[in-house]
């Protein structure tokens, strides 16, 4: 089946799949080919492809929240970010994180940007969580 990872800066992902793996905000849901049609909301997490057959791990994309339309030969994914976990830079990411969180202490709790740090700290903890 085709799969699109799409954000709104790029195209992260855009191939065919066997299977895919969504972090759907149900649980974890399956995907294959000839799947019923349907839409679903996506929270940060990992979408797990495999290329050539079920039961294998090709690629991990991580994705912020979002939503996937799923039909029988076609898987597409809208989220505002999305990063291939192969091309993660653990120590700049670590760097990144250790920035945000001292601007983040040095916010004043009214602080508008408070919002936008913690987002940018949560995806940070989502690409370093990622344990493959």
């Amino acid at each position: 089946m085709d799969l699109q990872v799409v954000c709104p800066e790029s195209s992260e992902f855009d191939g065919q799949a066997a299977y895919v793996a969504l972090p759907a905000t149900t649980g974890e849901m399956g995907v294959l080919p000839r799947h019923a049609s349907e839409i679903c909301t996506l929270r940060p997490g990992y979408v797990r492809i495999s290329e050539q057959r079920m039961g294998t791990t090709d690629r991990v994309i991580a994705v912020d929240e979002g939503y996937a339309e799923i039909t029988a030969d076609r898987v597409i994914i809208l989220t505002e970010r999305a990063q291939d976990m192969a091309r993660v830079d653990r120590a700049e990411v670590n760097d990144r994180l250790s920035g945000l969180q001292n601007r983040l202490e040095a916010c004043a709790p009214d602080d508008a940007r408070r919002a936008y740090l913690l987002s940018e700290i949560a995806w940070c903890k989502l690409l370093l969580a990622y344990k493959g």
